[in-house]
């Protein structure tokens, strides 16, 4: 008898909730749209960087202080190299990326190293302000500029 009422009350519970999910949908005018430059909330909208070389400088930080890195960009990978700093003859490393926008002028870019690190910026291209945060454990932020060298063949929102 008593697993009976609990099933009452869970199938109570579920028709209220499927309706209070119908009224939200009804008043919202039925389907979400899309956010035209994000995607929100039905999809997610990547930029492709594809023939983009752009150039960062970090005055702050831990690890990149006083380097200045040139970022070259295909459509699925990016090469980047210091041309100035402490890194200065280092190897070239090349990563695949994700790049999302965030507002107009600002979007968030991913490089996806080997053995599931990540490299996180986010470039202001209207303020020239470009932050990282590292892969290590310590997560240790660099702060400085950032600039579209060449262009690439479709515009950053």
């Amino acid at each position: 008898m008593r697993s009976t009422k609990k099933l009452v009350a869970l199938a109570v519970a579920l028709v209220v909730l499927a309706a209070a999910a119908a009224a939200v949908a009804a008043s919202s005018g039925g389907a979400a749209k899309p956010d035209k430059l994000t995607g929100y909330p039905t999809k997610i909208n990547k930029i492709d960087l594809n023939g983009y070389q752009i150039q960062t400088s970090y005055p702050l930080g831990k690890l990149d202080a006083g380097s200045t890195y040139l970022q070259k960009y295909t459509h699925d990978s990016v090469t980047a190299t210091a041309t100035a700093g402490p890194y200065v003859g280092s190897p070239s490393v090349t990563f695949k990326y994700i790049a999302m926008p965030v507002t107009h002028d600002v979007l968030l870019l991913v490089w996806l190293e080997p053995k599931f690190k990540h490299n996180t910026f986010v470039y202001n291209l209207k303020t020239h302000l470009s932050s990282v945060v590292t892969w290590d454990q310590k997560g240790d932020p660099s702060l400085g500029s950032v600039t579209i060298v060449k262009q690439g063949g479709q515009p950053i929102p």
